[in-house]
């Protein structure tokens, strides 16, 4: 949580996770998105976005002794197992347990009220916003997102949520708080459901 940060506003709600958080630091990128006043850099960079960890494969011999699989154990496994061998599966496939998960937050997130000005890519030039590229180095909308999970780009879950969390603290950094356009009021909004979303995966 940003120190100093209000309920309801930067730091969340009491009791909740925080609003429109931000991505992990971009090496060299000193911008107001991924690097907020109050922000520890370092520390937020160590800390994990998804609840999804890595695992190992063992294999436990009869003294009850852990071994490493090697590599022919390891393709025993798949041909005898596919299904549960998720990682032999294409990532454009999203048929992995991490995407399907992914998915239905991201989805989630889509068919909410509140998703509209993140639907589609940001148009400075429809919009009337010529200084937004200039304040907003990483752009980024949840079709985006959809688009580079289905075609295998995103590998992995903390891919996914810091990307979703672009999305949010975008819009929270360049509409300042009253901005009549709403789009504030949608990033804090949605912001709150994802971030609740990711804690249960």
């Amino acid at each position: 949580m940003v120190p100093g940060a209000e309920p309801g506003t930067e730091g969340g709600t009491e009791g909740g996770p925080e609003l429109c958080v931000p991505p992990p630091p971009r090496p060299g990128c000193d911008c107001q998105v991924c690097c907020p006043l109050g922000y520890d850099k370092e520390a937020e960079a160590e800390r994990p976005l998804s609840n999804f960890r890595p695992y190992k494969l063992m294999k436990v011999a009869a003294d009850g002794t852990r071994v490493a699989l090697k590599e022919s154990d390891l393709k025993d496994l798949e041909r005898n197992h596919p299904n549960i061998c998720e990682w032999t599966k294409a990532l454009s496939q999203c048929q992995r347990g991490w995407q399907k998960e992914c998915l239905k937050v991201l989805e989630k997130c889509m068919k909410h009220k509140m998703s509209w000005p993140f639907k589609e890519p940001v148009d400075p030039t429809a919009l009337g916003i010529p200084d937004y590229p200039t304040i907003i180095r990483h752009p980024m909308d949840l079709k985006t997102i959809e688009t580079r999970f289905k075609s295998g780009m995103i590998q992995t879950p903390d891919e996914f949520v810091a990307l979703v969390r672009t999305v949010f603290r975008n819009a929270y950094v360049y509409n300042k708080p009253g901005d009549p356009s709403g789009v504030r009021e949608a990033a804090e909004k949605l912001s709150y459901i994802f971030e609740k979303e990711v804690q249960k995966m």
